[in-house]
């Protein structure tokens, strides 16, 4: 039986990182995707996205969901993980 994923928790250990720690290892892996946030302003309501809000929702992100994701474990017996299940059952009847 697949274990269901647990809900994100948040990190609180004396070996949590920094927000600068974070916003470095953010930088680095959307350079790396070929993403420059210094297009975008660096805080602005106005703005459909600036640099802030960005760099808070992936440090928010970071902080909660891999936890979540590490702890999943996957049935190989079981169905596929998929989007759409119900159109990907129509592929798997036999």
């Amino acid at each position: 039986m697949a274990r269901r994923p647990s809900p994100p928790i948040s990190v609180t250990s004396s070996q949590e990182v920094t927000d600068e720690q974070l916003d470095a290892y953010i930088r680095t892996r959307l350079a790396l995707a070929g993403v420059d946030l210094s297009v975008l302003p660096d805080d602005d309501e106005d703005a459909p996205a600036d640099q802030r809000r960005i760099m808070a929702s992936a440090r928010r992100f970071l902080r909660s969901t891999p936890g979540a994701i590490a702890d999943f474990e996957f049935d190989p017996l079981g169905p596929a993980p998929a989007i759409y299940p119900a159109e990907l059952s129509a592929w798997n009847r036999g």
